[in-house]
């Protein structure tokens, strides 16, 4: 039996079909959002916990402590307790002029809090011994020089689900990129023997949530 099958009608089912793969629900989300533990996109200069990506025994949130015994700048550390949700921070952008927050967006991540140090909250690596950085405070927002090492990026995990915190020493070379994780003394770092961590984030309600946080780190 000879194909009657019109060449017009051929084409627009296969315009169907590519159209119900594309649009299937989480699909554009996936490959374009971060999305909080909700499943809502993440929004630039919102408050957000950075929790573990699963719930138990490896510890609570992010917060901030002292270092050396010096009260100022203060580090990124991890929660020891996992029902801390330690402090929220927000995401500002580098470059990106859309509303959310996208995969391998260049970022500055500052804490949301008040201390008795007069700088900046803005989050930036700082070199404690060869192969190891930390995260601290007193970062800039600026892309240049001054600002490179308090730009970071979030990237999908290689774990079922969550996401990485990267840091690149080159904004322009992608593969340079290394995730952050949690050295034995608490503090979130990078290094040759830190492995990168998985975190998810989750809405935070209100900054004076976050008021018995706040009066520890202070």
């Amino acid at each position: 039996m000879e194909n009657t099958t019109s060449p017009l009608l051929l084409s627009l089912s296969c315009f169907l079909i590519l159209f119900a793969f594309t649009t299937k629900p989480g699909f554009v989300a996936a490959a374009q959002e971060v999305v909080d533990t909700d499943g809502e996109p993440l929004r630039w200069f919102t408050n957000y916990y950075v929790l573990p990506h699963i719930w138990g025994p490896t510890g609570g949130g992010l917060s901030l402590g002292t270092h050396n015994n010096k009260s100022c700048p203060l580090y990124v550390t991890k929660e020891i307790s996992e029902i801390e949700s330690g402090l929220p921070v927000r995401f500002s952008p580098v470059f990106s002029k859309l509303p959310i927050v996208t995969p391998s967006a260049d970022l500055t991540i500052q804490t949301t809090a008040i201390t008795v140090c007069i700088e900046s909250l803005v989050w930036r690596l700082v070199k404690e011994s060869s192969g190891l950085w930390f995260v601290g405070t007193n970062g800039v927002k600026s892309p240049g020089t001054d600002g490179i090492t308090s730009t970071f990026k979030i990237e999908k995990s290689d774990q079922l689900w969550g996401y990485n915190l990267v840091f690149c020493p080159r904004l322009d070379v992608p593969t340079l990129c290394k995730g952050l994780g949690t050295h034995e003394s608490g503090y979130l770092a990078l290094g040759d023997d830190i492995k990168p961590y998985t975190f998810v984030f989750r809405k935070a309600p209100s900054p004076r949530a976050s008021s018995k946080y706040i009066e520890t780190v202070a």
